[in-house]
């Protein structure tokens, strides 16, 4: 008899119709199939659905401890394509992951093999991290765009990393008109 009062053949026949014991199941439900102790980072559905992306996810995926980096099944791969590469270029594998009983908006995790000793955890919100650096809510909010020199510098200033979001104008583009939209000057 076990802890729950079963036979050893009412365990093997219940673990044949039902497959194994799960431990933690509803911690990996919630981390895309994942211990928690193994995630080094994640973002949220919303997070991923952002037009910026969050360059804490490249440097997760750079970790020594990085393994795998998941991606729940039903997320558009025009979202997670820069991700990919990202992971491509960490030599990290990466898998796309669908079940019915993942609970949770967790759309992205960088996961390891074992249990990592660095976990970011959930990567902070980009515009509410990015106005506590004191960065113009222009900038923040047009990421993908081009900025003048001196909105470039002021970014380069307080969240260099964010560099991979924005574009710096150039002389053609001042040329052919395109304007700042951190500063709307053109």
């Amino acid at each position: 008899m076990n802890n729950n009062g079963e036979s050893k053949l009412e365990k093997t026949a219940r673990e044949g119709a039902f497959g194994p014991t799960e431990l933690k199941k509803g911690e990996k439900n919630r981390f895309l199939g994942e211990f928690e102790e193994r995630v080094i980072a994640y973002l949220s559905e919303s997070q991923i659905k952002e037009k910026a992306l969050y360059p804490e996810i490249k440097e997760a995926l750079q970790s020594k401890e990085a393994n795998k980096l998941i991606i729940r099944g039903d997320i558009d791969k025009s979202l997670i394509s820069d991700y990919i590469e990202w992971a491509r270029e960490a030599g990290v594998s990466f898998n796309r992951k669908n079940s019915p009983e993942f609970r949770g908006n967790v759309a992205l995790a960088v996961a390891g093999k074992d249990a990592v000793k660095q976990q970011f955890g959930k990567i902070p919100d980009r515009e509410e991290k990015l106005q506590k650096k004191g960065l113009s809510d222009n900038i923040i909010k047009n990421a993908g765009s081009l900025l003048c020199s001196d909105c470039w510098k002021e970014l380069m200033e307080k969240a260099p990393e964010e560099k991979v979001n924005y574009k710096k104008a150039g002389i053609f583009d001042k040329l052919t008109g395109t304007g700042c939209t951190g500063c709307q000057k053109k």
